[in-house]
C-alpha cells in the first residue's frame, strides 16, 4: 500500500503541476496537447491522453479534466498504468498570482491504477520511481482536502505469486473525508483480504503530522491488526501502534524465498516502532498453547545493522513452527555444495557477513524441542560489537547429560583468534543433533579448553572421552599442545577390545589455516600393531588422506571385533602399502603382504559412490596351502564329517560389487596338486563369477568357470572345470612326496559340471546335482587305491583285489552322476596288465554314507580265480572294506557291479596331450586291447 500510494503521488504531483501551468494558458485543443507532450517527458515517454480541461476564473480556481490516461509498457496485461474519469482542483487565486500555487482540494472520480512486475522482475512503475525520487521527501504540492470516488487498485507481481485489487475511497461525512480502504486477492495461493481506515488522506501529505491508521487483513488463517499512527507517508519512515497477530489450530506462514513454514495456533501482540531505520517489537508476547514467550526484539538497519534479541518463555517447540521442514529442505539443497579453501578460509567467509552487525541477544527457554528430542534450561547470552564476538553463555541440559561453554572470536582478524572453554557432561550427541542429520553420534564427556592466536594456538587440561554404544566403541582422548603440534594419548574400545593409541599430529594453526594435516603415530591391540604417518587434506571436511602405513601381529582374525570384517585366520603376517583416501575412494596401493612362506602384492582400491565397489589386482610369487589354513582349526582327525557343516559365509557377498584378479606363480599344496593359479572373480550385488579359473598342475591344465548367487537365503552355485594331461610326477615331488612321484602317479583328465545349493559344503554337498568324469593313464592301482580311499582301506582293497601289492595299470576310468546328494557310480574301470577290475555302487553325499562293490575279471581265466568281489561300506571319512562271500555275491555284487565295459574314446585328448610315447599311453593301449578281444 505504501508502495501504490507513492507512486499515485508521484504521478498527480507532476499531473497538478502542469494543470496549475495549465490554467495560464488558454483553453485550446492546442493547448491541451502540449500538456500532454510535456507530462509525457517527464513520465519516462509514456502516453498521456486528456479527454478535457476546463477552467473555471472564479475565487477559488477551478480545473476540470475528464478522461485522463497513462500508458503502461506494452508488455503489460492493462494497457494504462493510471485511468482518471474526472479531476477536480481548486486553487486559491491570491497564492496562484504570487507563483506558490495554494491547493485547496483534490477530488478523484474513479481513478484505477493498474501495477504490475513480470517474472523476470521488470515492473511498470520502476522507471518513474527512478525519475522522481527527488520529490518524495518533500511534496511540492500538500492539497488541504482529498476526495477520492470509487478508486481501485490493482498489483499483480508474477514473481511473487501475488493478485491483489483494493477499492479505495474517502468517507462522505463532510469536507474531510476519512480514508477506507477494501482489499482482497491471492499471496502464493492463499487468500487476502484486507480492510484500512485512515484519517482524511491530505494529512498523510502534511509535514511533522502523525497520521492515524487502523488496519485489519487476514492472509489464509492467519488474521493480523494495527492500530496506531504513521509518520512520513508513503515512505512510512515512523510507526508507533498496537500490532496483534493470531492463527487457528494450525496454519502456514508464507515465505517468498523458502517453503511455507507450518505454524501452530498462536496469539502474538506486540508494540510496534519504527522510527526511520531503527525498528522495534516492544512488549512481545506470544501464547501457543499453554507455552508463552515474552521479550523484545529490536533490528536497526543501514550501513551497521543491529540486533538485540531478548526473549524469555517457558517452552518452544520448532516441530509446531515448520522450522525442522526448513531446515531439512536447506541440508537438501545445500548437499552437494562443496566448500572450498581452508576451514579457516571457510570460517571467514562465515563470520565475514558478522563483521558489519551489532547486537545483544539474551536467550532463556525452559524446554527446547525440535524433531524428537529436546534441551531444558537453554540460556544464550552473548553479543557482537565492533567485530569482537562474545559468548558470554551458552547451557543447556538433557535427560543424563548437560552442555555449557563460554568465549570470544576477534572478527576483525583474517585469521581465527579468540578463546574457547568447553565443558561436557555426558552430553549426547546423537540426540542433540540427530534431527539435523548425525542420529549415530555418542556422547561425549570432558573438558576443552582452546586458545586461538595468529602465533600460537594451544590446547590446555583437555580431556574427552565418546562413547557410542551404536558402533560399540569408547574413547578416552588427552590432548596437549607441544612445541611441533598436537600430542594425542589415550584408550579406545571397540566391540570391548581395548586399543591403544599415541599420535603425534599437526598444529591446531596448521589444522585451521592449512589444507594438510599432518598425522603420525601407532595404534596397539593386543600384539597387533598399526603404524602411520601421512597427512590430511582439509581435515574438517576430510577430503583427502594419503598415509604410509604397516599392520603386523599374530592373526588377522583377531581384528574382527575392531574392524568389523571376516578376516582370514592365517596366523602372523605382516602387511605394508601406500594408504590414501579421495572422492569417496579408499586406495591401498603398493600392498607388500606375508604370512608364513606366502607372500602377496598388488593394488586394492574401494569406492563408496553409490553401492561399494572393490576393485583388486593381487599377485603372488608363492602361496603354500598350508598357510591358507586357519590357526585355529580343529582337529578333523576324528573323522567324524569330511564335508564341514561350517557356513563359508557366503552372506557377506550380499549387497557387495567387486572386480578381483589373482594371479600365484608358485603354489606349495601337499593335498591339492596345484603349480599356479590365474583368476578372475566379479562379484555383481551378490552374484559371484570367477572365471576364467586356471589352474596349472603337472604338465598339465585345469580350466573352468564358477558361478555363487549369494542373494538367497540359501545360496545356488554352478562349477565346470576341465582336467587335461596332468601328471602328477613333478607337482608330487614339490609336494615332498618323491616315493610316490618316484613310482608314477600316471596322467590324468577329467571333467566336472555340477550345480549346487546351500550355506556350507556339506549343505552344498547333500544337494548336488551333476556329473564327474575322471580318467588316468598309466600310474600304479595301489596309489590310486589309497588316494581314494585312505591308507588303510586303500590297502585293503588292493589286497582283495590284486596277488600282488604293487600292481601296474594301463588304464582307469570312473564316472559319478550326481542327484539331489546321490552320487551314482555308474562306471568303474581299471585295466591292469592281466586283468580288469570293474565297479559301481553310490555314494550319499549328504550322508557320506559308501555303497560300492568292485570286482576283478581276469584276462587269463587261470589267473587270479581266488580273488572275490570286495564290498566297500562306512563313511566317506572312514570308508569299511569287506570281501563278499559266494552266497552274497548275486545280492549284492551284481546289483552294482555289470560287465566289462571299456571306458569312452572321449577320455583320450585328456590323457594324451603330446605327451609322447610312455607316458600317458596306457588308456589308448587298453583300449586297442578291448578292439583285439
Amino acid at each position: 500500500m505504501a508502495k501504490a500510494a507513492k507512486i499515485l503521488g508521484i504521478v498527480l504531483a507532476v499531473l497538478l503541476l502542469f494543470l496549475a501551468g495549465a490554467a495560464m494558458l488558454i483553453q485550446t485543443q492546442w493547448a491541451r496537447n502540449q500538456l500532454e507532450d510535456q507530462l509525457s517527458q517527464r513520465l519516462d515517454g509514456r502516453s498521456v491522453d486528456i479527454g478535457s480541461l476546463d477552467i473555471d476564473w472564479g475565487s477559488p480556481l477551478v480545473i476540470r479534466a475528464s478522461d485522463i490516461k497513462i500508458a503502461n509498457p506494452e508488455w503489460a496485461e492493462q494497457p494504462h498504468l493510471l485511468e482518471l474519469d474526472a479531476l477536480k482542483a481548486e486553487l486559491a487565486v491570491g497564492e496562484l498570482l504570487t507563483g506558490n500555487p495554494g491547493l485547496q482540494l483534490v477530488a478523484l472520480d474513479k481513478p484505477q491504477v493498474h501495477l504490475s512486475r513480470r517474472a523476470d522482475g521488470q515492473s511498470n512503475w520502476s522507471a518513474l520511481m527512478s525519475e522522481t525520487d527527488s520529490q518524495d521527501k518533500q511534496p511540492s504540492l500538500q492539497p488541504e482536502t482529498i476526495q477520492i470516488d470509487n478508486g481501485k487498485l490493482t498489483y499483480r507481481d508474477e514473481a511473487l505469486n501475488v493478485d491483489l485489487a483494493f477499492d479505495i475511497s474517502t468517507r462522505d461525512d463532510g469536507a474531510e473525508g476519512a480514508l477506507a480502504v477494501d482489499g482482497s486477492g491471492q499471496v502464493q495461493g492463499k487468500p487476502l483480504e484486507l480492510t484500512l481506515t485512515g484519517a482524511p488522506p491530505a494529512r498523510a501529505l502534511a509535514e511533522d503530522r502523525s497520521y492515524a491508521v487502523t488496519l485489519n487483513g487476514r492472509l489464509g488463517d492467519i488474521r493480523a491488526r494495527f492500530e496506531g499512527e504513521a509518520e512520513q507517508v508513503p515512505q512510512l519512515d515512523g510507526l508507533n501502534g498496537e500490532l496483534s497477530l493470531s492463527a487457528p489450530d494450525s496454519a502456514e506462514l508464507i515465505s517468498f524465498d523458502n517453503p511455507a513454514l507450518d505454524v501452530p495456533g498462536f496469539e502474538l501482540t506486540a508494540t510496534l516502532r519504527r522510527d526511520r531505520q531503527r525498528w522495534a517489537l516492544d512488549d512481545v508476547d506470544l501464547r501457543t498453547g499453554d507455552n508463552r514467550l515474552r521479550g523484545s526484539i529490536v533490528a536497526e538497519l543501514g550501513e551497521s545493522p543491529a540486533l538485540d534479541l531478548q526473549l524469555h518463555g517457558d517452552q518452544l517447540d520448532l516441530n509446531r513452527w515448520g522450522v525442522m521442514r526448513l531446515l531439512e529442505a536447506e541440508r537438501s539443497g545445500t548437499a552437494t555444495r562443496e566448500p572450498n579453501g581452508t576451514f579457516e578460509q571457510q570460517a571467514h567467509d562465515l563470520f565475514q557477513p558478522l563483521r558489519r552487525y551489532r547486537g545483544e541477544v539474551d536467550i532463556s527457554l525452559d524446554r527446547l524441542r525440535y524433531g524428537d528430542t529436546s534441551l531444558s534450561d537453554l540460556a544464550l547470552r552473548g553479543s557482537l560489537d565492533e567485530q569482537q564476538l562474545e559468548l558470554e553463555q551458552l547451557r543447556a541440559t538433557q535427560a543424563n547429560g548437560a552442555i555449557s561453554a563460554s568465549g570470544t572470536l576477534d572478527l576483525g582478524s583474517d585469521s581465527l583468534s579468540g578463546e574457547l572453554d568447553l565443558k561436557l557432561d555426558r552430553f549426547d550427541l546423537g540426540q542433540a543433533l540427530g534431527p539435523l542429520g548425525y542420529p549415530r553420534l555418542g556422547t561425549l564427556d570432558g573438558e576443552l579448553h582452546a586458545r586461538l592466536a595468529d602465533a600460537a594456538t594451544r590446547l590446555s587440561d583437555t580431556q574427552l572421552r565418546y562413547d557410542a554404544p551404536a558402533q560399540a566403541l569408547r574413547i578416552e582422548l588427552d590432548a596437549e599442545s607441544t612445541d611441533s603440534g598436537l600430542h594425542l594419548t589415550g584408550d579406545a574400545w571397540r566391540n570391548q577390545v581395548p586399543l591403544q593409541f599415541e599420535l603425534n599430529t599437526g598444529s591446531l594453526q596448521s589444522l585451521f589455516q592449512e589444507e594438510t594435516f599432518s598425522v603420525e603415530g601407532t595404534l596397539r591391540s593386543g600384539e597387533s600393531q598399526l603404524t602411520l604417518d601421512g597427512h590430511i587434506r582439509d581435515p574438517m571436511q576430510l577430503k583427502a588422506a594419503e598415509a604410509r602405513v604397516s599392520l603386523e601381529g599374530p592373526d588377522l582374525a583377531r581384528l574382527d571385533p575392531l574392524t568389523g570384517l571376516n578376516l582370514p585366520s592365517l596366523g602372523r603376517y605382516s602387511l605394508s602399502g601406500q594408504l590414501s583416501w579421495e572422492d569417496r575412494q579408499l586406495r591401498l596401493q603398493s600392498l607388500d603382504g606375508r604370512w608364513g612362506e606366502s607372500d602377496v602384492s598388488g593394488d586394492v582400491r574401494l569406492s563408496l559412490v553409490g553401492r561399494p565397489m572393490l576393485w583388486a589386482n593381487l599377485h603372488s610369487n608363492t602361496l603354500r596351502h598350508r598357510d591358507l589354513q586357519s590357526t585355529d582349526t580343529p582337529d578333523d582327525s576324528s573323522g567324524e564329517q569330511f564335508f564341514s557343516s561350517e557356513p563359508l559365509g557366503l552372506d557377506a557377498l550380499r549387497g557387495r560389487d567387486a572386480i578381483i584378479r589373482y594371479e600365484a606363480e608358485e603354489v606349495i599344496a601337499r593335498d591339492v596338486p596345484l603349480n599356479a593359479v590365474a583368476m578372475k572373480a566379479e562379484l555383481d550385488d551378490g552374484v559371484l563369477v570367477i572365471e576364467p579359473l586356471q589352474l596349472a598342475i603337472g604338465k598339465g591344465t585345469a580350466e573352468g568357470r564358477l558361478s555363487v548367487d549369494a542373494r538367497p537365503e540359501r545360496p545356488t552355485g554352478e562349477l565346470r572345470l576341465s582336467l587335461n594331461g596332468v601328471n602328477l610326477t613333478p607337482v608330487l615331488k614339490h609336494a615332498d612326496l618323491s616315493q610316490v612321484a618316484q613310482d608314477s602317479a600316471g596322467t590324468l583328465g577329467g571333467k566336472l559340471d555340477v550345480a549346487f545349493a546351500g550355506s556350507s559344503l556339506g549343505a552344498m554337498m547333500a544337494d548336488l546335482r551333476g556329473k564327474f568324469e575322471l580318467a588316468m593313464s598309466g600310474g600304479r592301482l595301489d596309489w590310486l587305491a589309497v588316494e581314494l580311499l585312505g591308507l588303510d582301506a586303500g590297502q585293503s582293497v588292493v589286497a582283495a583285489l590284486a596277488d600282488t601289492d604293487q600292481v601296474e595299470m594301463n588304464c582307469a576310468y570312473l564316472r559319478l552322476d550326481a542327484n539331489q546328494g546321490i552320487a551314482a557310480l555308474t562306471h568303474f574301470f581299471v585295466n591292469t596288465t592281466d586283468s580288469n577290475i570293474i565297479g559301481g555302487g553310490e555314494i550319499g553325499l549328504g550322508t557320506e554314507a559308501l555303497d560300492l562293490a568292485f570286482e576283478t575279471h581276469a584276462k587269463d581265466f587261470s589267473l587270479l580265480s581266488g580273488n572275490a568281489p570286495v564290498q566297500l561300506k562306512g563313511t566317506l571319512s572312514n570308508p569299511q572294506v569287506s570281501v563278499v562271500t559266494d552266497q552274497l555275491v548275486a545280492k549284492t555284487v551284481a546289483s552294482v557291479v555289470g560287465a566289462v565295459v571299456a571306458p569312452p574314446l572321449a577320455i583320450l585328448p585328456w590323457v594324451e596331450l603330446g605327451l609322447g610315447e610312455g607316458s600317458g599311453m596306457g588308456c589308448r593301449k587298453a583300449l586297442k586291447e578291448f578292439e583285439r578281444n
